[in-house]
């Protein structure tokens, strides 16, 4: 019983750190903002379901923010983030696309590919394209080829700024 006990105070201490963590995080100057994103990415997959839930819920500055710590956790946010992209809109989506291509894991290829066949929006096809050509896969590179040669330069140029900025 008494196992039980502190397992239950040990989550609920960290429910109340990822918490403050994240008030920080929305609510602090750069500096700290910075720590706390740092400390929830370091919190790793306990933080990710409170990060997702900001996601969707911050205005699109603190989105950004909140796709660095997501991004920080690594690993543990990508399935998360590949489901925010299959249904959040636009403004949510591509803050987890960014997300998805700092942290490098195969598995957003596919998800990724979809969405840039799909794509919703010109601006949105351009940063999943460039998170594409981050990931390096040899099969989310060729969309990526087949897209620029459907739609010109003119994307080329927004794709590859996207991706010179990320």
């Amino acid at each position: 019983m008494q196992k039980i006990i502190q397992k239950r105070e040990a989550e609920e201490k960290g429910v109340a750190e990822v918490r403050e963590l994240m008030h920080a995080m929305l609510n602090s100057d750069t500096y700290t903002s910075m720590q706390a994103v740092g400390a929830l990415g370091a919190i790793g997959a306990p933080a990710v379901d409170s990060l997702v839930e900001a996601l969707a819920a911050a205005d699109s500055d603190a989105r950004w923010v909140v796709a660095m710590a997501l991004a920080r956790v690594g690993k543990d946010a990508v399935e998360p983030l590949i489901e925010v992209v299959q249904t959040a809109d636009e403004a949510v989506m591509n803050p987890a696309v960014w997300a998805l291509a700092e942290i490098g894991d195969p598995r957003a290829v596919d998800p990724l590919v979809a969405e840039l066949r799909g794509g919703r929006s010109e601006c949105c096809r351009a940063l999943t394209a460039a998170a594409l050509l981050k990931l390096g896969d040899p099969v989310g590179i060729a969309e990526v080829e087949g897209v620029f040669n459907l739609l010109g330069k003119g994307f080329e140029g927004l794709a590859m700024e996207a991706y010179e900025g990320t």
